[in-house]
């Protein structure tokens, strides 16, 4: 063979090594894998992988407050519960630590809540010195405070005994404010009906002079609930022995000193 057709006979031969390189979407020829190895092509197979649970959060979760739909108000401290705001009023009822009611209304100045009686029917003041309120009050009525109530005047009066003061006879009684005036002044007046004999005594303190004539006790006013001991002293005695006889005492008591202010008047009737 010639030189020239050695040459034709190599470039047909790369014309075909080239042409199967090149074969339509670049697939290899059959019987060869991608990777020229000769081994068969080596499938990739798809796998779930199962996904790992969260970590727990540390972060703290929202609490849910439960709102009452009505405002309630409960005590640190139990409290009366009063006709109206303050001591002037009278107690109703008394609203107990652990205990709650439901608030109606609202002072025109603050310092006090309307609730519901906790001890009856109707409503009452509550101080809100120890209160706490839960609830919505913004749409609460404001009420209008009542009339001050005219303080009841009232106290009982007991004969205890005769006191012989050489010679000069007095008689002790006690005296119990069962009411809401304070007494600060009284007179007595002792009647003997045996001998129409009349002796008086008055004083802004009340004295108890005690079974030897010797002050034992004084008290400058007689405050509500409160009970003290006093009598006929000084010019109010009986210069006679009247043991045995019928006498009659009237005590008044007043709201102010010498007899003046608010005053009632109470008797009884003993024999020494």
């Amino acid at each position: 063979m010639n030189r020239k057709v050695k040459i034709i006979a190599c470039n047909i031969a790369l014309v075909t090594v080239l042409s199967a390189c090149n074969l339509p979407g670049g697939q290899a020829p059959a019987g060869q894998d991608e990777n020229g190895d000769g081994q068969p092509p080596v499938q990739e197979v798809a796998t779930n992988t199962p996904e790992l649970p969260l970590a727990p959060s540390n972060t703290p979760q929202p609490t849910l407050t439960f709102t009452p739909q009505v405002p309630m108000v409960s005590v640190s401290v139990d409290t009366n519960c009063r006709t109206g705001p303050g001591e002037p009023y009278d107690i109703v009822g008394v609203l107990h630590v652990g205990e709650s009611a439901e608030v109606v209304g609202q002072a025109p100045y603050g310092g006090s809540w309307i609730i519901k009686n906790p001890d009856g029917p109707g409503t009452c003041w509550l101080w809100d010195q120890y209160a706490a309120v839960i609830g919505n009050t913004q749409g609460l009525p404001i009420y209008d405070i009542p009339p001050t109530p005219t303080p009841a005047a009232s106290f009982t009066v007991a004969y205890l005994s005769m006191v012989n003061c050489m010679g000069w006879f007095a008689f002790r009684f006690q005296l119990t404010n069962n009411g809401s005036v304070t007494w600060e002044s009284f007179k007595v007046d002792v009647t003997d009906s045996s001998t129409s004999v009349t002796k008086t005594y008055t004083d802004d303190v009340f004295m108890d002079a005690g079974p030897t004539c010797i002050i034992t006790n004084t008290l400058m006013d007689l405050t509500p609930a409160e009970t003290g001991v006093t009598g006929n002293w000084y010019g109010g005695m009986f210069g006679y022995n009247p043991a045995g006889h019928n006498m009659t005492a009237t005590f008044t008591l007043c709201s102010q000193n010498g007899l003046a202010g608010q005053c009632i008047s109470k008797s009884t009737s003993f024999t020494p």
